[in-house]
């Protein structure tokens, strides 16, 4: 059981649920209810959809995984677990940044790029979490990996609010993977059940905030 534990929170990082949440909305076939909206993001264009699982693997997963090797190596961090709560503010604040550069990135694109609004709001929801946790670290050890989970959660479930039909076998997926990866890191003793539950609410909370809100 440990290892299975382990395993899922290696699979589940927090780097990697954006990824899993983008994948997911880009190749579901589904069909929207609004033709404005456009949310059934399946019918893009094959290129486009590989150029914006790219951009999230350089922003999202591949550079603050290499600054997390950089901070294991000068020693400002003692393993890439981040078992110290005090560890984990550098680690989380490069988090925030680099969400803020890919939305800025998104932003400054030509008009024609047609870049769907809930992408982007995704990647505001994920600045925002992180920006929170940033600060709610200071005080206690919030799970980062419920705030991934919750925000992968969170992102499907207001994808699918548009859309003619619910993938209600998606959702409910989803909804168990999260409940198995964070019933693992108790299992791990990595967080208490006050850590893990503040961290899913934050990370479903700002991604419903903001995909709600965005423009």
């Amino acid at each position: 059981m440990k290892q299975i534990s382990t395993l899922l929170s290696w699979v589940f990082l927090p780097l990697f649920t954006p990824i899993y949440g983008l994948l997911i909305v880009l190749y579901l076939p589904v069909q929207s209810s609004s033709f404005v909206a456009s949310e059934s993001l399946y019918m893009l264009d094959p290129a486009v959809k590989f150029l914006f699982l790219l951009l999230f693997l350089v922003f999202i997963v591949m550079a603050p995984g290499l600054s997390l090797v950089v901070l294991r190596l000068n020693k400002t961090i003692t393993s890439l677990q981040m078992e110290s709560r005090e560890e984990r503010l550098t680690p989380i604040a490069i988090m925030t940044f680099y969400c803020l550069v890919l939305y800025l990135f998104l932003m400054f694109q030509a008009e024609n790029a047609m870049i769907p609004s809930v992408i982007k709001a995704m990647v505001v929801g994920g600045a925002l979490g992180a920006g929170t946790a940033y600060f709610i670290t200071k005080k206690i050890k919030i799970s980062l990996h419920g705030m991934g989970m919750g925000s992968l959660f969170g992102f499907v479930y207001m994808f699918s609010l548009p859309l003619e039909q619910a993938p209600i076998a998606m959702l409910i997926t989803v909804l168990l993977a999260g409940g198995i990866v964070l019933a693992g890191r108790l299992f791990l003793k990595a967080h208490t059940l006050k850590e893990v539950g503040l961290g899913y609410l934050l990370g479903f909370a700002s991604q419903v905030i903001c995909i709600y809100f965005y423009p």
